[in-house]
């Protein structure tokens, strides 16, 4: 698995992207273009196909506070897309067409799910083109058996 190169500054929620406000829970560093989970405190934490508590992805983060932010504290909003179009970059970093998933990098993409045993890869959504992700979270979580 290789995660997909996001450039934070370059991400965008697109007219029709259905969008929600959630608090940050923790700080962390160019969390925009980040899919994110929404813990039991209902604050958003990266996604992370390791483990069952942070793998089923909400949505991915889109913008931070004020205009031009990619890093977050804790308790600061974020705008949050659960459904709909996101421009992820100014150059081709998609493969139109693919499904993308959770990482096991916290907050990353792929287009390859994780086949490592005790992984629980979700889907995020597909790419619509080389650069825009349709973001669209399944509701049923596998775990990887081998």
């Amino acid at each position: 698995m290789a995660a997909i190169s996001i450039t934070a500054t370059q991400v965008s929620a697109l007219p029709g992207a259905v969008t929600m406000r959630v608090k940050a829970n923790a700080a962390v560093t160019n969390i925009v273009g980040m899919a994110v989970v929404i813990n039991s405190s209902g604050k958003a934490v990266p996604a992370d196909a390791d483990a069952l508590a942070t793998a089923h992805v909400r949505g991915v983060v889109t913008a931070v506070g004020s205009f031009g932010k990619v890093t977050c504290i804790a308790d600061e909003m974020l705008e949050v897309v659960t459904h709909g179009p996101v421009k992820l970059g100014e150059s081709a970093i998609l493969t139109p067409g693919a499904v993308v998933y959770n990482s096991v990098t916290a907050g990353a993409i792929d287009e390859t799910a994780s086949a490592t045993s005790g992984d629980y890869p979700s889907i995020v959504g597909f790419n619509l083109s080389d650069r825009v992700l349709y973001v669209q979270p399944q509701t049923a979580l596998p775990v990887v058996v081998s």
